[in-house]
């Protein structure tokens, strides 16, 4: 299958996302984030696409990038990022791929997916409604990880963990300091956080279901003091950075994340040393 990602083509076999890259191929998929990557990356980038998911963002960097490490513990994502990678010669030099879970610590944990692995939606953060979840694994932490493979030079990192970014930031910042702040693209899963503490505190898998609906319909939140209190320390090592900008390129500072760290509901950020011009 071809598909055409704003000005590059690319060769891929969709295998069990034939709909998502369909879609991806026929819809102006995601301006934002094209956007975030042409302004920050560069020729002579180094990036990291933590949750690479089948190559989509892979890809796309690797047209522009010097060398990209992808990663992902999805089995059948991994699968597909490989073929992906290696359907397109052109750039799959540059390009190093790895079967491995980012968390905020190296420990034994479970992958679990909503539907079916592969599909995007599979998370070290356990939900009631996850059907798969029999997938055992080992965390590791992003410095552990860089300590690991010998990579001393990041320019750019895209984070989309769907929801385990709730563990990796707070201890991100080690990492961080050691590659010289790179610019920090990271997609926020508030649901999946919000869904997490109904599967810790509420055994029903009915009453989850129900008060979560009833959560959508009305706007409250059962959670949300919790939730609040967990989000407090989640920017504390980001504070080196001298720009915070919304998906849309808007300009944000810590102190509003601090106050109202819920923004993360509405918008994914960047955090970065460069400044976005528009």
């Amino acid at each position: 299958m071809q598909v055409q990602l704003k000005n590059y083509t690319f060769q891929i076999n969709p295998g069990k996302n034939k709909h998502y890259w369909t879609h991806i191929n026929a819809t102006d998929w995601e301006p934002h984030t094209f956007a975030i990557f042409d302004q920050f990356i560069d020729k002579d980038a180094v990036v990291l696409d933590i949750g690479s998911w089948s190559g989509v963002l892979t890809l796309y960097a690797a047209k522009i990038a010097k060398e990209v490490h992808a990663l992902d513990p999805d089995p059948v994502c991994f699968e597909e990022l490989n073929t992906n990678v290696q359907l397109n010669p052109s750039i799959a030099e540059k390009v190093k791929t790895y079967q491995i879970a980012i968390s905020n610590k190296k420990e034994s944990s479970r992958l679990s997916a909503r539907e079916h692995y592969g599909a995007s939606s599979s998370s070290i953060l356990q939900r009631k409604r996850d059907t798969e979840n029999s997938l055992e694994l080992e965390t590791i932490s992003l410095n552990e990880f860089l300590e690991k493979e010998k990579i001393s030079k990041v320019d750019f990192i895209k984070m989309d963990v769907e929801g385990a970014e709730f563990k990796i930031l707070p201890t991100i910042g080690k990492a961080l300091q050691k590659t010289n702040y790179p610019t920090l693209y990271v997609s926020f899963h508030y649901h999946f956080l919000n869904e997490h503490f109904y599967q810790k505190h509420v055994p029903s898998v009915f009453l989850n279901k129900l008060l979560l609906r009833l959560e959508q319909t009305f706007g409250f939140s059962l959670f949300g003091k919790q939730i609040q209190k967990e989000l407090a320390p989640l920017f504390e090592d980001l504070k080196a950075y001298r720009y915070v900008y919304k998906s849309d390129g808007t300009l944000i500072d810590f102190e509003t994340l601090q106050s109202k760290p819920t923004i993360i509901k509405e918008t994914d950020l960047v955090f970065t040393n460069v400044e976005w011009i528009i």
